[in-house]
């Protein structure tokens, strides 16, 4: 029974060894990166209560990918967030208005995770 839904599964073509797949990182960030941003926010966790806050740190913004495999993410003319694509984690909401993005900062060399949601286009 269990030879049954092992088949399924490898037609279906689900693997989960992607995500940390350095080359599904990069094309999942140019995927992403045609996308206009409507704004983002940075989910911070206080170490002593353990609460998250999510703080908007800009509006009206796009992503741009350089030369040398980074990812960036500019608001209002300026650059808020930097990352190496093979390191960055990237997650898409589940009704894709959105991405999450986790990685060290190369502006501030921090940890850092932000949300960035996506402009709305009506067609």
């Amino acid at each position: 029974m269990f030879g049954f839904f092992k088949k399924i599964i490898n037609k279906i073509n689900i693997n989960k060894q992607d995500e940390n797949n350095p080359e599904y990182r990069i094309k999942f960030a140019h995927r992403i990166s045609n996308k206009r941003i409507k704004y983002v926010s940075e989910r911070i966790i206080d170490n002593k209560t353990g609460e998250v806050v999510d703080t908007i740190i800009g509006k009206n913004g796009f992503f741009n990918i350089n030369k040398k495999s980074e990812i960036s993410v500019y608001c209002n003319g300026e650059e808020l967030f930097r990352a190496f694509l093979p390191d960055l984690k990237a997650y898409e909401f589940l009704s894709l208005e959105g991405v999450v993005m986790e990685s060290v900062d190369l502006i501030t060399n921090k940890y850092r995770q932000i949300i960035a949601y996506y402009k709305y286009y009506r067609e």
